[in-house]
């Protein structure tokens, strides 16, 4: 039997997602690739993973989610042993991502990591909510600073941090400005009524349009500690992987700023 070790740990995050292409959006894979990995595990254990008889969306048959049950306990088990392997050592380098509207909260951890925690080196790196998820979801990411949880599990290492405010903006109706993500979920019919649209993940950029040109759209504010009805929560998550003596002094760290 080949090994397919990365193959079924794919297969264990799409299942979360409803089919094939809701799953491709969030694996960080493009829908022939997630195809071709689940073919490959089909041919090597003569098994059928997704049932394809639907016309538009194929789904998962139930020995996919058998088999990802499977293979999640068996790498709990591992990861556990791991842990145990792990608490006591010195942790070397972390790997982060954020939006970058929470980059002040991203910051302060990479702070608190370098001068309590003991890392002696740090990744940082600036996503919109899409890249974000994906990267995070391939394992790419120990750390992520975001305002929506991946997908639909819910995840050992989970804090919300505070909340943000999306502020409307409408100084000029020819120009309807959004993030990648805000446009991959609108539907285009939403832009014919606007002369030009512009979409960028730099929210730095978007802010300095509406300053500078003017347009339609939204902004979130700086993100605030705390808790307030009515606005959007932010959160940190941390891989599964993730040591949790970190966890502990991050979760530590965030609870004694709020």
């Amino acid at each position: 039997m080949q090994q397919i070790y990365y193959e079924l740990g794919v297969l264990a995050k799409s299942v979360h997602f409803k089919n094939l292409s809701g799953a491709a959006m969030h694996v960080g894979l493009s829908q022939p690739q997630l195809s071709r990995i689940i073919m490959k595990i089909e041919e090597e254990l003569k098994i059928v993973l997704l049932d394809r008889s639907a016309k538009r969306k194929s789904g998962w048959t139930p020995v996919a989610y058998e088999l990802s049950n499977m293979f999640e306990k068996s790498i709990k088990r591992l990861e556990g042993e791991l842990m145990g392997f792990s608490q006591n050592q010195m942790i070397g380098e972390l790997h982060i991502g954020t939006l970058e509207g929470l980059s002040s909260f991203a910051m302060d951890a990479c702070q608190h990591c370098f001068t309590d925690v003991g890392v002696s080196k740090i990744f940082i790196e600036i996503y919109d909510l899409n890249e974000l998820e994906a990267h995070f979801m391939s394992g790419n990411l120990d750390l992520i600073f975001t305002s929506k949880s991946p997908g639909r599990q819910k995840f050992k290492f989970f804090k919300e941090l505070g909340f943000q405010v999306l502020e409307k903006i409408q100084t000029d109706k020819d120009y309807a400005v959004l993030s990648s993500f805000e446009y991959g979920r609108a539907h285009k019919k939403e832009f014919d009524n606007f002369k030009h649209v512009l979409i960028t993940n730099s929210l730095a950029m978007r802010r300095e349009w509406f300053s500078k040109i003017g347009g339609t759209g939204f902004l979130p504010t700086e993100a605030k500690r705390g808790k307030a009805k009515e606005h959007e929560p932010v959160y940190m998550i941390g891989s599964e992987i993730l040591n949790p003596k970190l966890w502990q002094q991050m979760a530590a760290f965030v609870d004694k700023e709020k």
